[in-house]
């Protein structure tokens, strides 16, 4: 019989057998855990179903295909609603319900990767047990989804009605409410939730519900007397001592019924108020053409110092929203004369402030000399000047002298002319107006103003150099027909904090251009004219006129030598600092010989 010694030395070494064979069986599972995992590092572990869908195995691009397969066909299945004889079947698409692939997606791959070990366990002895199931993620766009409700409420078409007013002249009635019937909501949207979870569409009556209407009858038993007692007066508006009444009528059409919580929090009572919109177009309508204006400046002169030739006016603007305000509470509540709100708008040039604009000196003065001119030059000459007379230019401003005058037309006064046009000579409604341009364009020069924009005329034309002027010293502007300041144009700015005046007159022979400003303290020098010796122009030219007689040649043009002219400006401050210097250059075009000739004779 084996000693106890020898029994415990047998039971220890089967101890030490069975604890080493469980280690190797804990190993073993280890690793057989660790290479599962690794095995589905990118895949869905096996056996898992979302839905009805099995992607146990799959990586992510299969498992999403075949639920976006899955997700299609429900999408695409129809659910059936009935009432009464109506029938309605829309999609669950069309209803903007549907299967969430992304997020169903996740949820699978998911499973068996919970951060908490008891909870991997847990999902690993459910994949070990096989199936485990993943419910389909739903989506439901309650926008889509209320925008059918609406389309079958319509179609129902017994929306209800709140009790309202009736407007009839002058007499208020009340338009009894009714009830109505609409889709109950909440139980439907369940329903097609309830469809889209069971994986199966469905026929089913339409739950409905009473549309109970928020305004009764006798609800609206105070405003019907408010408002009777609107219409029985007129609303008396006024403006600068002048009244004027508005018939409660004519304000009826305005009137609007809204609702607001009632002082218990548990309904709503009606509110009257007039649409404020749709009451100031009204008004802005009916008062604007008599109140509305804008404001007027001062037009100026010159007699030792800025005058008024004539007066400025204030601007008016009515605040037409505010005064549709006023008429509302007067109409609704306490029935009192309106005073209708106005902006008061100032002249920019104030006929009792001229010392503002800051126009203290004379800059300059500028001439020039027409005499010998056309009767037609001269009507146009005269025209400009006087158009032009009075600009103002604001500091800091540009002066345009196409702007000054404005457009050349003959309902103004302008005649038809002589003028080059696309470098011919020819005749035009304003010819002449250059001789103005010209004039003002020396005055600028003399003032020492930044010239901005400035055109030389084509050809030398040795009228603009009577009275010690030079070549070079003239301004050509164009107003293309259409476009009359598109074209060329002479400009220049006014560097002060002050405004500038430009005054212009003629005498019968002389244009005269004064401008008038702050004194500026420059000194300006005009350099010596430069000009080249003469550039001939040979051969000559003919240019068909389809509006003359057959045979016909006419002389329109004699030979004309070209010239390159140029002076130099120099501008300095008090303290003989330059602050500008610019070289004029004009390229004055030569020609030959221009014929006009009829077109056979080409």
């Amino acid at each position: 019989m084996p000693s106890l010694q020898a029994l415990s030395l047998r039971g220890m070494r089967l101890m030490s057998r069975a604890l080493a064979l469980l280690a190797a069986l804990i190993l073993l599972v280890a690793i057989g855990i660790v290479a599962f995992r690794i095995t589905y590092s990118d895949r869905v572990f096996p056996a898992v179903m979302v839905g009805d869908v099995a992607v146990g195995g799959l990586d992510r691009d299969a498992a999403g295909a075949r639920l976006e397969a899955r997700a299609n066909t429900l999408e695409g299945g129809f659910v059936t609603f009935t009432y009464a004889d109506q029938r309605w079947r829309p999609s669950l698409a069309e209803l903007g319900a549907g299967v969430d692939v992304e997020a169903s997606l996740r949820d699978a791959y998911a499973l068996g990767r919970e951060p908490e070990a008891l909870e991997r366990l847990r999902a690993t002895k459910s994949l070990l047990g096989g199936g485990p199931a993943v419910a389909l993620a739903m989506r439901l766009d309650a926008k889509e989804l209320n925008a059918w409700f609406d389309s079958v409420d319509a179609e129902l078409d017994r929306p209800g009605r709140d009790a309202a007013l009736v407007i009839d002249g002058a007499a208020v009635s009340i338009q009894p409410e009714e009830a109505g019937t609409r889709v109950d909501r909440p139980v439907a949207q369940a329903a097609i939730v309830n469809a889209l979870a069971n994986l199966n569409p469905f026929t089913a009556p339409l739950p409905v519900t009473d549309a109970i209407p928020a305004v009764r009858a006798v609800d609206l038993a105070a405003a019907q007397a408010q408002l009777q007692e609107a219409m029985k007066r007129p609303v008396t508006v006024g403006f600068e001592g002048e009244l004027w009444t508005l018939d409660a009528i004519d304000l009826s059409q305005f009137v609007v019924q809204s609702t607001t919580p009632d002082e218990a929090g548990t309904g709503v009572k009606p509110v009257l108020d007039l649409d404020q919109e749709a009451l100031a177009a009204w008004l802005s309508e009916r008062f604007g053409p008599e109140i509305e204006r804008e404001a007027v400046d001062a037009e100026i002169g010159w007699n030792e110092g800025p005058v008024a030739v004539s007066p400025s006016v204030e601007g008016i603007a009515p605040r037409w929203d505010e005064f549709a305000l006023l008429v509302a509470r007067s109409f609704l509540e306490k029935r009192i004369a309106v005073a209708i709100p106005v902006t008061v708008i100032p002249p920019v040039v104030d006929a009792d402030n001229l010392a503002a604009l800051g126009i203290t000196t004379l800059l300059a003065r500028g001439d020039s000399n027409y005499l010998g001119g056309t009767e037609s030059r001269n009507i146009n000459v005269e025209i400009g000047a006087g158009l032009l007379n009075g600009t103002l230019v604001p500091p800091h401003g540009e002066f345009s002298f196409n702007h000054a005058i404005g457009e050349i037309t003959a309902e103004r006064g302008y005649v038809e002319s002589n003028v080059v046009v696309s470098e011919r000579v020819g005749r035009d409604i304003g010819g002449g107006i250059c001789q103005v341009s010209t004039t003002v364009f020396r005055a600028a020069l003399l003032a020492g103003l930044p010239i901005t924009e400035w055109y030389p005329h084509t050809y030398r034309i040795e009228n603009y150099e009577r009275d010690n002027w030079g070549p070079g010293f003239d301004a050509s502007i164009l107003q293309p027909e259409g476009d009359p300041f598109g074209g060329s144009d002479l400009r220049f700015e006014n560097p002060t904090d002050s405004w500038m005046l430009v005054e212009s007159w003629t005498t019968g022979e002389h244009v005269i251009v004064n401008i008038y400003g702050a004194d500026l303290g420059y000194d300006v020098t005009l350099s010596d004219t430069q000009i080249s010796e003469p550039i001939e122009v040979t051969g000559d030219l003919y240019v068909v006129n389809e509006d003359l007689p057959p045979g016909t040649i006419e002389q329109t043009e004699y030979p004309l030598p070209g010239y390159e002219v140029l002076f130099t400006r120099e501008v300095f401050n008090t303290a003989g600092e330059q602050l500008y210097s610019r070289t004029f250059f004009t390229p004055f075009k030569g020609r030959g010989n221009v014929y006009q000739v009829s077109p056979d004779m080409n």
